[in-house]
């Protein structure tokens, strides 16, 4: 059920005015004076209504800029809190949020995602409240169609962090709002049923596409009708509902996107045809803009560089570190398990891997920023670092942390997801039938990556392994993996014990000797399948409901 009513998060009324201030950036503030911004002002002026929807756009939340604590942005990704991955940063709530070892007094990330998602949402709804207001009917079209897209967008985001669809309870979504607030509303919401929130996202998303231009027929960043196409894919895919899903990612399949040719300058090439949908950055400007990373004299590159390599006023924070479990996914190049592939050597356990590994993982031995990595025991680089790896994926290693900030945009959707929304679907929906292979084989035979096809013959069963095998490897570290694993129900097996590493020592004749080790052991309630509202926001909406043990 939709309901009319406010931001259920505040327990007052936002004049329009703050709202309209938060969302214009310094264009608009340039051109007319302070005391003279009315709700008349930006409605009635193209630039005044762009500048309200380019607000909602940069203040979405991204793995680059997710607001830690209100004081940074983007310390970890959600990865961290999988079994691919480990935070460096012992003091962040990384801890907590891999252990479910917090109360709803304090969610790790939540409580800065819900109030944030749920603010962006009022400004989308009184954007698509007054956008009838202008008088070019044709940019009016057009913004509405990019507020439908993040409005559904946000809701997806919130339901898939604080809604549950199966297993554990019953379905249930978050509060929908599709309307502004007005004096009289009330606020105390409850819940939505999870297939009501899916329900609204995908009209939402369907407005959307058939609003939006395609690829190329707008500007890059700003929603397209594949970006919504796409989106819609992955919602109906966490639904299972596997033919629809199916089906959406073909509409999109059919557009004119491809796979970029290198995996690795994939996610520093702009614009590139890959990328579907992208937060984008750029240096700090007049226009208070940030570098990926979101805090200013920090971001991406100074989290995720090791203490070791030091910039003109201070060292790398360590950042996301892969796990020895992650490392040990990725096949050997004849497609076959490291475990039954002769190529493998244990006494060389990074020759002849899958070569998205090498784009994604910096490994004793490797070359990073311009020299040789030290992870052995004593070694230069190994301190802070106790899985014996780091993270490649996203660098730009020329830049010099501290002095140079990356400008690198976080993709949130691209090509490669979308084939592989395709091959599950299709493949839980009738089966691993030829368009399944290929849409898999595609990914596995990008330019240089030259992985095997896919062994002929698989059953179904077979081939939902090697399709979450082949999300895991070709998404890592881009925030899949903290949901697969929830929506698959298959977090409790993986995170319910120890977490391996790779213990490294440098012998005195000048050899090297790898040894697995446990770094950690992890419990995974089940209640952690879902965040908890914080508390706060339930004490202003006691409606809302805790669920899931919470």
């Amino acid at each position: 059920m939709t309901i009319k009513t406010t931001n259920p998060i505040k327990a007052a009324v936002l004049f329009f005015a703050a709202a309209l201030l938060l969302s214009c950036n310094q264009d608009i503030l340039d051109q007319i004076p302070k005391d003279s911004l009315t709700e008349e002002t930006v409605w009635s002026d193209p630039q005044g209504a762009i500048q309200f929807v380019n607000g909602i756009y940069g203040d979405m939340p991204s793995g680059f800029d997710r607001n830690y604590d209100n004081w940074a942005k983007g310390l970890y990704l959600l990865d961290g809190a999988s079994d691919d991955a480990d935070v460096s940063m012992g003091w962040t709530h990384s801890t907590q949020l891999q252990t479910g070892n917090f109360l709803p007094s304090y969610v790790p990330w939540g409580n800065t995602m819900w109030p944030t998602y749920y603010r962006l949402i009022r400004k989308a709804n009184v954007a698509l409240e007054n956008l009838d207001r202008l008088d070019d009917e044709e940019l009016s079209t057009r913004l509405k169609g990019e507020v439908y897209f993040l409005r559904g967008f946000m809701y997806h985001e919130l339901l898939r962090l604080f809604g549950l669809r199966s297993a554990g309870g019953e379905p249930t979504g978050v509060p929908l709002i599709s309307e502004s607030l007005t004096l009289d509303d009330n606020l105390q919401i409850p819940r939505a049923t999870y297939a009501d929130v899916v329900s609204f996202i995908i009209s939402d998303l369907d407005k959307a596409a058939s609003i939006l231009p395609e690829k190329g027929g707008i500007e890059e960043g700003r929603a397209t009708s594949g970006a919504a196409k796409a989106l819609k894919s992955r919602v109906l895919l966490y639904d299972e509902q596997w033919e629809a899903a199916a089906n959406a990612a073909q509409e999109v399949m059919n557009m004119p996107y491809t796979l970029f040719p290198d995996y690795r300058t994939l996610f520093l090439t702009k614009n590139n045809d890959e990328i579907i949908f992208a937060k984008k950055f750029r240096f700090p400007d007049k226009h208070h803009q940030t570098n990926a990373g979101g805090t200013a004299g920090a971001g991406w590159d100074v989290y995720n560089t090791p203490p070791s390599f030091k910039g003109p006023t201070d060292a790398g924070w360590g950042g996301n570190l892969p796990t020895q479990n992650f490392v040990d996914s990725y096949e050997m190049t004849d497609g076959l398990p490291q475990t039954a592939s002769p190529l493998y050597d244990p006494e060389k356990p990074y020759e002849n891997l899958d070569p998205r590994f090498e784009a994604t993982v910096v490994h004793n031995g490797a070359t990073f920023r311009g020299r040789e990595v030290e992870l052995f025991e004593g070694g230069r680089d190994a301190d802070f670092m106790v899985t014996g790896y780091f993270t490649r994926k996203f660098h730009n290693e020329d830049l010099v942390i501290y002095s140079q900030s990356s400008d690198q945009d976080w993709i949130f959707v691209r090509y490669a997801e979308v084939l592989l929304n395709y091959a599950e679907a299709k493949n839980e929906a009738s089966g691993p039938d030829g368009t399944v292979y290929e849409a898999i084989n595609a990914i596995r035979a990008r330019p240089g990556v030259d992985m095997p096809p896919l062994p002929q013959g698989l059953s179904q069963d077979q081939m939902r392994e090697r399709i979450r095998h082949e999300r895991r490897v070709e998404l890592a570290f881009e925030e899949h993996r903290f949901f697969d694993i929830r929506r698959w129900r298959i977090a409790e097996s993986l995170l319910n014990g120890p977490l391996q590493g790779m213990k490294i020592e440098k012998n005195a004749d000048g050899s090297v000797t790898y040894n697995r080790y446990d770094f950690e052991t992890r419990a995974f309630p089940s209640k952690l399948y879902v965040l908890p509202i914080p508390q706060e926001e339930i004490d202003k909406n006691p409606a809302a409901e805790q669920i899931n043990g919470w």
